[in-house]
């Protein structure tokens, strides 16, 4: 049988997680399969993953909360219900909010 995991809760406890943090983030694997991976993160408000390299695919769905997601070229505003393509080679992420979301990449 696969692995089924309860999202809602999963976002929950790795916020909390976040919140206790001394970065005001956190982030987990859910879930792989041969080159795609679905990660959850969870950042608190006003908190900033920095600049970083875009894996070869990434899409990110907003679950709670709202990401801005900037590279030099273009930026990215996601809301709770949310999913979209992150801008690459490079971005930053911010929360507005006490945020999470699943990043779905391609690993690769």
């Amino acid at each position: 049988m696969h692995e089924l995991i309860n999202v809602v809760q999963a976002a929950e406890d790795e916020l909390e997680r976040a919140r206790k943090s001394p970065h005001g983030r956190s982030a987990r694997a859910l879930l792989r399969d041969g080159l795609l991976r679905h990660t959850l993160l969870a950042i608190v408000d006003g908190q900033v993953l920095g600049d970083h390299a875009k894996p070869a695919a990434a899409t990110l769905h907003v679950l709670t909360g709202t990401f801005v997601v900037r590279s030099q070229t273009a930026e990215v505003r996601l809301v709770a219900g949310q999913i979209g393509i992150l801008p690459g080679p490079t971005h930053d992420v911010t929360a507005e909010g006490d945020s999470t979301g699943v990043l779905t990449t391609v690993a690769g």
